[in-house]
């Protein structure tokens, strides 16, 4: 059984590691096993300055400079990095590149912003390359440190579950012999007992969720308020009809939105719930509903493994996951105003919009619900092929599959 270090645990991560998006963990590939913890010892603190110290001349020869340098390794902890076991083969990243490349590694991501994190965000917001200049994050000096280890030797892959990130990759860099280390492997996950008949015949339920960590802005930022507006609009033709809404709500949430929320059969879940109860939201709704500016991977997925008739948006993202007449419906008015991966490689955004409603979003959601509230048959067509995708192409065996082929290589 070969071992990989899971970094996740490790302190610079914070609560990155612990998001279900790497839940797979716990269903690692055949012939594989994860570990998140170990001895350290004076091997690994050797290997940690020497790795420093080639960080550093590479960052330099990039064209960054000692104080950037110096900030970025603040940002990594060194006590944290002295923590990684000496026995380790291989250490596996999610989303973030906190390391200096002591060990081999392989790092996950959904998009390339995060390989910046932290200095490609703006008061816990992602960076709009359009608010720093034309060229956003290439004025970074932190930008030659992020190249430096991505094409140091012990960077051994970049995994990526959207195409499109991988395709990037090179790109944004200038590298084309980062091509060899970037792989796509589609995100996988569980599959979940068959749904039973739907429970609402005449009304179905409409099931809206925010991110993992329920901050209140990620109601904006996942089209919460389009989908007051629809509802609302859809209420008033199927009084019987039915919104739950997991999600804290905004403080500045305008009065008109409270109207609906406490007059239009809405149950707003704002509290902790156990992932058993998260399950039992997703099974007993109808319909899953997600206008947001950009892909939520886990959230779709979730919804696709219980048999939920989608509704989503054209955010980026999204269309490598929900195919439109196929296994979800899709609403237009995202892609390019809200997300968008530029000639360059990287993907812009810009949640400003999101903070009042769309007019052609609203109209695309009132259009696609309508029909999924009338056909009963349709959501389960729908359901039904969503469940097909999941066990066809997004399932963790076929994840599980990939990974193991990148760990292979890795280890070669």
């Amino acid at each position: 059984m070969k071992k990989v270090f899971y970094a996740g645990r490790l302190r610079p991560f914070k609560h990155v590691g612990y998001h279900p998006q790497f839940d797979h963990i716990r269903r690692p590939p055949p012939g594989y096993e994860f570990v998140t913890d170990g001895r350290a010892g004076l091997r690994m603190a050797i290997k940690v300055m020497r790795s420093l110290a080639e960080l550093a001349w590479q960052a330099t020869r990039n064209g960054s400079g000692p104080i950037n340098v110096a900030r970025f390794i603040r940002t990594r902890s060194i006590s944290a990095q002295l923590a990684v076991p000496s026995d380790i083969s291989l250490a596996f990243l999610p989303s973030v590149p906190h390391t200096f490349g002591q060990v081999p590694w392989v790092i996950e991501i959904e998009d390339t912003t995060t390989l910046f994190a932290p200095f490609a965000r703006i008061a816990g917001k992602r960076l709009d390359p359009r608010l720093v200049g034309t060229t956003g994050i290439y004025d970074s000096l932190f930008y030659p440190i992020v190249k430096a280890l991505l094409e140091a030797d012990n960077c051994r892959g970049v995994i990526c579950h959207v195409r499109s990130t991988a395709e990037s990759v090179p790109v944004l860099f200038g590298s084309p012999g980062l091509r060899s280390k970037v792989f796509h492997v589609p995100l996988g996950i569980e599959r979940r007992p068959t749904r039973k008949t739907a429970r609402h015949n005449d009304a179905p339920t409409i099931l809206f969720t925010n991110s993992w960590h329920q901050g209140a802005t990620g109601f904006y930022l996942r089209g919460g308020l389009d989908v007051l507006e629809a509802y609302a609009r859809l209420f008033s033709k199927h009084r019987n009809l039915r919104l739950v809404i997991r999600s804290q709500l905004p403080d500045n949430l305008e009065p008109r939105y409270r109207r609906i929320l406490d007059h239009g059969h809405v149950q707003v879940v704002d509290r902790f719930i156990s992932a058993e109860d998260m399950e039992n939201l997703f099974a007993n709704a109808d319909i899953y509903v997600l206008p947001s500016a950009r892909l939520h991977v886990v959230s779709i997925l979730q919804a696709m493994a219980h048999g939920l008739a989608l509704v989503v948006s054209d955010g980026w993202g999204i269309g490598e996951y929900v195919e439109d007449g196929k296994s979800g419906l899709v609403v237009s008015g995202r892609y390019g105003k809200c997300s968008w991966m530029d000639s360059n490689g990287m993907l812009r955004e810009y949640y400003k919009p999101l903070l009042a409603t769309d007019e052609n979003v609203v109209n695309g959601l009132v259009e696609k619900l309508s029909l999924l509230i009338n056909d009963r048959r349709r959501r389960q067509e729908l359901g039904e092929a969503g469940r097909n995708e999941v066990d066809q192409k997004f399932a963790i065996e076929h994840w599980n599959l990939g990974l193991a082929k990148v760990f292979d290589m890795a280890l070669m």
